[in-house]
């Protein structure tokens, strides 16, 4: 079948390769196998300034722009597309889409005291996060020079943080950490927060 029409699906979050065909691009592709409405042709990413993923980009080819676009970003959303998601088709955002906020929490890694490195239980701290933001919501970590960023997405970033911030003030690795919320496009309005030394 032809599918005469190309877009992007850019989807504003720090997601690896493999992580974008498994979360995204398989079941996208099953979806529009189903109604035979389309293919997934490829996927990319977008590097920011220190190396970190700014957003993931998955090239697809349609049979409209109407009913087959509606069922891909029905897809990606189910899947959890964040908020600020767009398609492009001709260099033009067409559709806004995504319904998940992110909180990304990014640990000092260079400031703190010899001892909390020393003691940091790394798998320990995402879990307790990751249950204080709520269950599922862990996506991944990127790890720069100087900070490692953890992602966390539910439906509003402000009430992960009110769950978070309490047991990240109490971890020693908390420490000055820099929190995102509503963390990708910058329409989205973001707001940072430092946590306090102790």
């Amino acid at each position: 079948m032809e599918f005469p029409h190309f877009v992007l699906a850019r989807l504003y979050e720090n997601v690896e390769p493999l992580d974008r065909g498994d979360r995204y691009e398989d079941p996208l592709q099953a979806a529009l196998d189903r109604s035979q409405s389309g293919r997934v042709t490829g996927g990319g990413s977008q590097l920011n300034a220190l190396g970190g993923i700014e957003y993931a980009e998955i090239e697809i080819e349609l049979a409209n722009l109407d009913a087959a676009l509606g069922l891909a970003t029905k897809a990606l959303e189910e899947a959890g597309a964040p908020q600020g998601s767009e398609v492009i088709h001709e260099g033009k955002v067409i559709r806004e889409f995504g319904a998940l906020q992110c909180l990304a929490i990014y640990l000092d890694g260079t400031s703190l005291p010899d001892e909390v490195y020393a003691n940091l239980d790394f798998d320990a701290v995402v879990n307790e996060l990751g249950s204080a933001a709520g269950p599922g919501s862990y996506r991944g970590f990127w790890q720069g020079a100087q900070e490692t960023g953890l992602y966390f997405f539910g439906s509003s970033a402000e009430d992960m943080f009110n769950r978070v911030e309490p047991l990240l003030g109490k971890l020693p690795i908390g420490q000055n950490a820099r929190v995102v919320l509503r963390h990708g496009k910058q329409s989205l309005n973001p707001r940072e927060v430092r946590m306090p030394r102790h």
